[in-house]
């Protein structure tokens, strides 16, 4: 009896592993396609002096606001449909473009709310996002904050954060 018990409480905990995989996997995969979503180039300037660079970055955030809100099945308050891997609200927390220009790298940051948080300019090839990916080519970083069911009917606080470069293509045809 014992051992049987044993074998339970191990394959329990195996499988609220797997299930916390199987929520960060999803989460991660909405961030992608949230962010590749937002990476609405200016095609004039690309035309022009073929530079990838986000314009308007505002008009970014609502888009990946309204992508992510459609991958991850959120309700207007953020809550996800799919309950079973996503306990309450799924939070924005941070919002992040990376502009780079010939010179420099524009930097402008919002938080979930779409409000603007900071707007600076560093150095071509001295700054990483925070998730630690070097800013090489115009680049988007977005993290969120979600809950998970533990065991229980516990639930445990986690973050997923991603970031996605926009690169020029520079093979002929």
């Amino acid at each position: 009896m014992f051992f049987f018990l044993m074998v339970l409480i191990v394959a329990l905990f195996q499988f609220k592993a797997y299930a916390y995989m199987v929520a960060g996997a999803y989460v991660e995969d909405a961030l992608a396609a949230s962010n590749l979503a937002s990476a609405l180039i200016d095609v004039e300037e690309y035309g022009r002096n073929h530079n990838v660079r986000i314009g308007d970055t505002q008009n970014s955030f609502r888009v990946y606001r309204d992508a992510l809100h459609y991958n991850l099945a959120l309700d207007g308050e953020g809550n996800s449909a799919r309950e079973e891997l996503l306990a309450g609200k799924v939070q924005i927390q941070e919002y992040i473009v990376y502009n780079v220009l010939e010179q420099e790298v524009q930097i402008t940051a919002y938080d979930g709310e779409g409000n603007c948080l900071r707007q600076e300019t560093a150095q071509p090839g001295s700054i990483q996002t925070p998730d630690g990916v070097l800013v090489e080519h115009t680049t988007i970083y977005s993290r969120v904050g979600f809950r998970v069911r533990g065991l229980l009917g516990r639930t445990i606080d986690a973050e997923k954060e991603k970031s996605v470069d926009i690169a020029r293509s520079e093979s002929e045809e």
